[in-house]
């Protein structure tokens, strides 16, 4: 008997509802080529920099700091800033956050966020090879301390057992993934890249 998607945990319904955004994304950067040189990855971190500019208040969400107790802890925003400043990139002058007041629509964001962690094994590979560490450019590559696999299932059951409204989560997941897209393709986001 398969289940009916209101059976389905938070986290797998998160997972159907954001798929194909997903499969977009990440066909959307590879497209870019942006890891095909130092260059191109420099456009990548800056990508990694909005995002997470973006998502960082809600790494310290009241709501969500007593449901998932690592929090704040998993939060990769000044491994960013420490890639950017690595690589000579100027920080953009404006400052923008989330204001994200429920805590089911930020879970949805941190859904984006902290999933993006375990392609990130495969993406370290590929930023070693163009001289970039966990140390110096690639920081906020790096696994969490427990490791991928455990960190992700560590979030994952902290919000499928947290009873967040799933309507609001999936909203919240969908707009992270379309905000990562819409940094990707906006005019002056990724710098040109001479040959």
């Amino acid at each position: 008997m398969t289940k009916t998607s209101d059976q389905l945990s938070l986290s797998l319904r998160l997972k159907d509802a954001t798929h194909m955004l997903h499969e977009d994304l990440d066909k959307g950067i590879m497209a870019h080529g942006l890891f095909s040189s130092s260059e191109k990855y420099r456009n990548f971190v800056k990508l990694q920099y909005l995002f997470h500019r973006d998502v960082n208040a809600a790494y310290n969400h009241i709501q969500l700091v007593e449901i998932i107790p690592d929090l704040a802890a998993r939060n990769r925003f000044s491994h960013v800033c420490q890639d950017m400043q690595d690589l000579g990139l100027p920080f953009p002058d404006e400052e923008h956050t989330l204001d994200i007041p429920d805590a089911s629509t930020a879970a949805g964001w941190l859904y984006v966020a902290e999933g993006s962690k375990l392609g990130a094994n495969f993406l370290m590979k590929l930023v070693e090879n163009l001289g970039f560490t966990e140390g110096f450019g690639a920081r906020h590559l790096a696994a969490d301390p427990g490791g991928r696999g455990s960190s992700w299932n560590a979030f994952k059951s902290a919000i499928d057992h947290a009873g967040f409204d799933p309507v609001l989560a999936a909203t919240g997941a969908r707009e992270g993934f379309l905000r990562v897209k819409s940094y990707m393709t906006a005019p002056g986001t990724l710098s040109p890249v001479s040959a």
